[in-house]
């Protein structure tokens, strides 16, 4: 920490928050993050800072109640696998064993 040895009436030696000199408190400036600081080390706001965001609604507009889940089971051709049409068959029933073609399903 240095000294400054200059004298004017009313004034007062203060040290710089920043860089830890000290110059008379009438030459310091306060930044705004709220640190007096000398000229060198005085810096104005980012213009960034004042950036607002626009607010995000992030509720649904409507919604409906979820509908009961209806389960079809197969007893024919369509529910036997290797058999069916895709997406329509159930693995493993064995109800109409009958209908399989032979060495596409073994049992």
């Amino acid at each position: 920490m240095s000294t400054y040895s200059s004298y004017k009436k009313g004034d007062w030696s203060a040290v710089c928050d920043s860089c830890g000199m000290v110059f008379l408190a009438s030459k310091l400036r306060k930044r705004w993050d709220g640190l007096m600081v000398c000229s060198k080390d005085f810096e104005v706001r980012h213009p960034q800072d004042f950036v607002r965001a626009k607010v995000d609604i992030q509720a649904v507009r409507w919604t409906r109640p979820e509908s009961t889940d209806v389960f079809i089971g197969g007893s024919g051709p369509f529910s036997i696998a290797g058999y069916a049409i895709a997406g329509t068959m159930i693995a493993g029933n064995t109800t109409n064993p009958g209908l399989v073609p032979e060495g596409t399903f073994t049992v």
